[in-house]
């Protein structure tokens, strides 16, 4: 029997982990890069409340970490040797507290495979952009304390409805991170200008917190 998305999501029903997921397209090269640098990062501020992951669209199921990406995770001491790609299925999708996909085009299809994903589900780059610029304008500490959320799991199960209730995304936005598969080294480097900042800005946002 299946069970309905909005049955076991874990917004209604987990005390934790908080898991994060990021979503590209062959779950090779941009959504576990992102992945690894996020949960070391995270797991830096808050050892042992994440679990981060990640799952393409159409997954080059069973392949390792592209070697464009592997490389530079490695630059940086960093590295997945387990990591094997999977798709993003309503069953995977159903389980996270938060979705970070690569491009709007990733959103429209996480979101046609579990409609329920939707206020869950951003790319990446807007996600970080949300955080910056509400934060410029409002304090996170109050925002979060008037939505009921006072420690790690409450405080990421509240945070999407935080952001769709205090930020409206800008025109002209940057939304989609490059996708560098099969392609030069100029690119896979393009693809880390882009998601290293991101990923250096949600880490940042949970640090300000004690707890």
């Amino acid at each position: 029997m299946t069970v309905p998305d909005h049955v076991t999501a874990w917004d209604s029903t987990s005390a934790g982990p908080v898991r994060i997921l990021t979503v590209c397209t062959g779950n090779i090269c941009r959504s576990p890069y992102a992945a690894v640098l996020l949960r070391h990062g995270l797991e830096e501020v808050r050892p042992g409340a994440f679990e981060v992951t990640s799952a393409g669209t159409q997954a080059l199921v069973g392949r390792p970490i592209d070697e464009g990406s592997a490389s530079r995770l490695a630059a940086l001491g960093l590295a997945d040797a387990e990591f094997r790609a999977r798709l993003a299925t309503s069953r995977v999708l159903r389980d996270q507290a938060l979705v970070l996909v690569m491009t709007s085009a990733h959103k429209e299809r996480v979101l046609e495979e579990s409609p329920p994903a939707f206020r869950r589900t951003f790319t990446i780059l807007e996600f970080a952009h949300a955080l910056d610029d509400i934060g410029e304008r409002q304090n996170w500490a109050a925002l979060l304390a008037a939505a009921g959320a006072d420690d790690v799991v409450s405080r990421w199960r509240q945070l999407p409805a935080v952001i769709g209730a205090n930020w409206r995304r800008p025109r002209g936005l940057d939304r989609d991170v490059v996708d560098p598969f099969k392609r030069e080294d100029a690119v896979f480097d393009r693809m880390r200008e882009q998601l290293e900042p991101a990923v250096r800005t949600i880490t940042t946002w949970e640090r300000q917190f004690p707890r």
